[in-house]
């Protein structure tokens, strides 16, 4: 992580992503801004960037991103970071608890998502 200060900007789901990868010592920016700065059209903040593995990973909680909405934005950004090289992978909720979290971690720093 470039600035350890990032880390008090990450939610609670984000900080499990978070710790996980410091863990594991992969090399990531957390909270990467793309496209533009914050509030600009079409600009995107990143929750995790693997430059050494061209992996974006984004992370999913239910109450941010579950309306069509939310939804629809979510799919715009997934395809847009892949037109510039990035494999992106969502986390999702649901995969960050105590029995998923290293099975759907060791997938999503490969460039998989866990069903």
């Amino acid at each position: 992580m470039q600035d350890a200060n990032m880390y008090f900007l990450l939610n609670n789901l984000e900080r499990i992503v978070y710790h996980w990868l410091i863990k594991h010592s992969i090399l990531f920016t957390a909270q990467a801004p793309m496209f533009g700065g914050a509030g600009e059209l079409g600009s995107a903040i990143v929750d995790f960037i693997l430059t050494e593995r061209n992996v974006a990973i984004r992370v999913m909680g239910g109450y941010w991103h579950s309306t069509l909405e939310t939804n629809a934005r979510d799919l715009l950004g997934k395809e847009k970071l892949a037109e510039v090289g990035y494999t992106v992978v969502d986390v999702r909720e649901e995969n960050l608890t105590a029995g998923k979290i290293d099975s759907t971690m060791e997938l999503a720093i490969t460039g998989q998502e866990a069903l």
